[in-house]
């Protein structure tokens, strides 16, 4: 089995296809769309973007008692326990400092 999280910075949800969005031709998201399960009901409660990808992670609310920063060793990382499970996870990013040593310890809770 293979799990693929799509994670956007600033897209806005209303523009896409899947959502009702018809303004702009967007034929890749479409048939991303049409081939994958779409979670609607996914409230994250931090809006900076560390804090709330690290609650993405771990599905724990967190911003408010923890501080602005990485993953930490003890945090249970959702592709990582599915890593352990024969779930092959995978992350593409553009947040070039998240590869690099000390990058926020995202990147090694992935399979690649």
């Amino acid at each position: 089995m293979r799990a693929i999280m799509v994670m956007y910075d600033t897209l806005r949800l209303d523009v896409l296809p899947s959502y009702g969005g018809d303004e702009i031709p967007l034929p890749n998201f479409q048939r991303l769309a049409e081939r994958t399960v779409t979670f609607d009901k996914s409230y994250v409660c931090s809006l900076p973007c560390m804090p709330a990808r690290r609650e993405i992670h771990t599905g724990r609310p967190n911003f408010l008692h923890r501080s602005w920063g990485p993953m930490e060793s003890y945090d249970d990382s959702m592709p990582e326990i599915l890593k352990t499970h024969g779930v092959y996870t995978h992350i593409v990013s553009d947040h070039n400092h998240y590869v690099e040593d000390g990058g926020g310890t995202y990147f090694p809770r992935y399979s690649s």
